[in-house]
């Protein structure tokens, strides 16, 4: 009778532990998942900020304002040709200090960005505020910036009609004066 106790208590204590090892598996798991929750946190919550919001709002990087920009620049009037895009990803390597493909995939991005944007002045005018009245960069980068329009607007040729008035458009809102 001794034995078969003993054997009903070897049982009972093997039971316990193995039930007090299922919860601490079951604890670790939701600490584990609350870690989760909280190392996502940052993420959730800016996908929250940009909730409801749609192509050029979520434009928040000087470099991709400024591609878009640029972008826009080469296709105002015009057909967006393989050489204005030579000229763009040559702008974005050199001053941007992007690797090449990186600068494609950049001019590709503000390609597929623009295929339903407004009107260009409107998004000229949009990048622009974006970029000024967040002081995102500086006069100089600014004076940079107009120039590195101006070579876009030139790759084809001479600027057309279109294309001085997007970079006049750039220049009001920023405060250059020509």
């Amino acid at each position: 009778m001794a034995i078969v106790g003993l054997l009903i208590a070897i049982v009972g204590g093997i039971a316990a532990w193995s039930w007090r090892a299922q919860r601490a598996a079951e604890a670790a798991r939701e600490l584990e998942g609350i870690a989760r929750t909280a190392a996502n946190l940052p993420r959730k919550l800016a996908f929250k900020r940009k909730t409801g919001k749609a192509g050029l709002q979520l434009v928040d990087d000087p470099r991709e304002a400024a591609t878009l920009m640029m972008v826009e620049i080469g296709r105002a009037g015009r057909e967006f040709s393989r050489e204005t895009r030579e000229v763009i990803e040559e702008i974005i390597i050199n001053e941007f200090e992007l690797e090449t493909e990186d600068a494609d995939a950049l001019v590709a991005h503000a390609t597929f960005m623009l295929r339903d944007a407004p009107v260009a002045d409107a998004v000229m005018t949009r990048m622009s505020k974006m970029i000024f009245n967040q002081n995102a960069i500086g006069p100089k980068e600014i004076v940079d910036l107009d120039s590195m329009l101006v070579a876009v607007s030139e790759a084809d040729g001479l600027p057309n009609a279109d294309q001085l008035m997007l970079l006049q458009t750039f220049r009001n809102v920023v405060g250059l004066r020509t």
